[in-house]
């Protein structure tokens, strides 16, 4: 069976598989991740990894990923995962190929704090004490607070990739991260802050029409624009 979105919404349609949530184009399902052996032949598709849902119906053929899947592959275990399709050629530039990318696994979906203004109460989901083993805790405070900082989140405030993110109001968008580094004057010079997508960690594969190089005097191994 050729995976693509059509056929898995036609499976879905049919009811015969319950595990995949689409939201937009991201599908969200659970399953096993399994490494694979490519070999080296022009034409032929060379994905990394496949993951099997969870009921043995689907194996979807890994190309990308943003995570370590050496962490969870061939471990047995059922994961949860996300992402989506992309199209792209066979090895030497031959042929073509439809394979699919995984953003997460087994992330978590941590509740927003809410207040309660009659009881005067903040409840937060969860929260990590700063402790070796980064404990995360349930916590419930009562007024009065004191608030260091509050970040309106607006698109105002979004910085994209490779922008400046050195403001008190800056928040990076989705998938980038606030890295801080010194310029060619090293730790005697100014600090500097931009939004990037980092590549050092063991296994990180950047996205699509992105490559990991290393940007000398600057935030270091980052992806990015081919």
């Amino acid at each position: 069976m050729k995976l693509n979105t059509t056929t898995l919404l036609a499976v879905l349609a049919a009811g015969s598989l319950n595990t995949l949530a689409f939201a937009q184009d991201k599908i969200s399902f659970t399953g096993t991740i399994e490494a694979l052996a490519c070999a080296a032949a022009c034409g032929i598709c060379c994905p990394t990894h496949s993951v099997v849902d969870s009921r043995g119906l689907l194996r979807m053929e890994v190309g990308n990923a943003f995570v370590d899947l050496d962490k969870f592959s061939d471990d047995g275990q059922t994961h949860q995962v996300s992402g989506y399709f992309y199209d792209t050629t066979g090895q030497c530039g031959i042929g073509e190929c439809t394979l699919f990318t995984i953003e997460d696994v087994d992330q978590q979906k941590i509740t927003a704090p809410t207040y309660d203004a009659v009881n005067e109460k903040l409840s937060i989901a969860a929260i990590v004490i700063n402790t070796p083993d980064l404990t995360s805790y349930s916590a419930t405070l009562s007024a009065p607070f004191n608030v260091d900082s509050a970040v309106e989140i607006s698109e105002e405030n979004k910085i994209p990739q490779s922008a400046d993110c050195s403001s008190a109001n800056a928040i990076c968008t989705d998938g980038t991260a606030c890295i801080a580094y010194f310029g060619i004057a090293g730790p005697q010079g100014p600090e500097f802050k931009t939004c990037e997508i980092p590549c050092s960690h063991p296994g990180a594969v950047c996205p699509l029409g992105f490559s990991c190089q290393t940007i000398a005097d600057g935030p270091g191994q980052v992806c990015v624009v081919d």
